[in-house]
C-alpha cells in the first residue's frame, strides 16, 4: 500500500491513525508497532509518538512493541471521546431512529452513543415513557417535560456510564417494552449483534428480552465485524438503522431475511439541541 491509498483509507493524520488504533482495540486484545507501520506507511517512530498519545489520554496501555486494550473490562474508549468518533453518522442515524417513535410509546435505549444522540432527538415527543442503563441518556432527557425516564437500578460501569447488574435485570423480566434501540461493536447475519463487556452483554439480552421489536443502530464502520459476545440474535432483530456508507450487499442480506433497513444519509442537522457533546480528549 503506497502512502496515497493510505490517505484514501482515511489515516492521513495523527488524529485518524488514533482513531483507527482505538477501534482496533475494541476488538482485539493488543496491536504491535511493526503491524501498524506497515497499515499507516509510516514510519515505526512515529506509530510510537502515536501511541505515547493516546496512552497519555487514558484510552490505552503501552506495552513493549505495541498497546493493549485497557484492563479490567475497559477496553470501552471513555464515553466522551466515544460521542466524537462518526458524530455525523451517528446524528444521521439517531434522527432516522427517532422518526420511529411516536408520542405516547415505551422505548428503550441502550448506553451506546449511539443511543445518546437519539435520546437528544425525542426530547420533543409527548407522553414518551424511556427505560435505558445510560446514564448519560438519562440525563439528557431528564428535563424533557413530556418524557418519563426509567433507570433501573445496579453497578454503574464508569467506562460505559452505564448501569448494570441484577438489580436491574430483575426490573426488566416484569416490563414489556414496544421498541428498544441497542448499538453495537459488530453485527452480522450469523452472530447478530455483539459487544464485549459480559456485564453490557447480559444487561443488552435482558433489555432486548423486554422488547416486542429490537432496532439494531450502528454507524458503518460496525458492518463485517465481530466482537466477543452476542446480545441479540440475527431473527430477533426487527429494523437496523445505519448510514449510507453501510455495506450495500450487507444491508441487501438482512433485508433478504425481513428485516427492515434505514440507511440514514447524512445531511446537514438544521438545529442541534441545548445539550450540546462536550470537547472530548479526542479534539483537545
Amino acid at each position: 500500500m503506497t502512502a496515497s491509498a493510505a490517505e484514501d483509507m482515511g489515516f492521513a493524520t495523527a488524529e485518524d491513525r488514533m482513531r483507527y488504533v482505538c477501534r482496533l482495540l475494541e476488538s482485539r486484545d493488543g496491536v504491535t508497532v511493526g503491524e501498524l507501520a506497515q497499515t499507516f506507511r509510516v514510519s515505526e517512530v512515529t506509530v510510537r509518538n502515536d501511541l505515547s498519545v493516546l496512552a497519555e489520554r487514558g484510552l490505552i496501555a503501552r506495552i513493549r512493541g505495541g498497546a493493549r486494550a485497557l484492563q479490567r473490562g475497559q477496553s470501552e474508549v471513555a464515553f466522551d471521546v466515544r460521542l466524537r468518533v462518526q458524530e455525523e453518522h451517528k446524528r444521521a442515524i439517531a434522527r432516522a431512529a427517532a422518526a420511529l417513535v411516536g408520542d405516547g410509546e415505551a422505548v428503550a435505549l441502550d448506553s451506546s452513543t449511539t443511543a445518546f444522540y437519539i435520546a437528544q432527538q425525542l426530547r420533543e415527543k409527548h407522553e414518551l415513557v424511556v427505560v435505558t442503563n445510560g446514564l448519560r441518556i438519562a440525563e439528557a432527557l431528564a428535563d424533557a417535560p413530556g418524557i418519563s425516564v426509567i433507570l433501573p437500578g445496579g453497578v454503574v460501569r464508569n467506562a460505559a456510564m452505564s448501569i448494570v447488574g441484577d438489580f436491574a435485570t430483575t426490573v426488566l423480566r416484569s416490563t414489556r417494552i414496544g421498541k428498544g434501540f441497542f448499538g453495537a461493536r459488530g453485527v452480522s447475519v450469523e452472530r447478530g449483534l455483539m459487544d464485549l463487556n459480559p456485564e453490557e452483554v447480559r444487561f443488552k439480552r435482558e433489555l432486548a428480552e423486554a422488547c416486542e421489536q429490537v432496532v439494531g443502530v450502528f454507524d458503518h464502520t460496525k458492518w463485517e465485524r465481530s466482537a466477543l459476545l452476542s446480545f441479540v440474535a440475527a431473527d430477533r432483530v426487527h429494523t437496523i438503522v445505519t448510514d449510507e456508507s453501510a455495506p450495500a450487499d450487507a444491508l441487501d442480506e438482512w433485508r433478504r431475511r425481513k428485516v427492515n433497513v434505514v440507511a440514514a444519509t447524512t445531511a446537514a442537522e438544521p438545529q442541534r439541541r441545548d445539550k450540546e457533546v462536550p470537547n472530548t480528549i479526542l479534539n483537545a
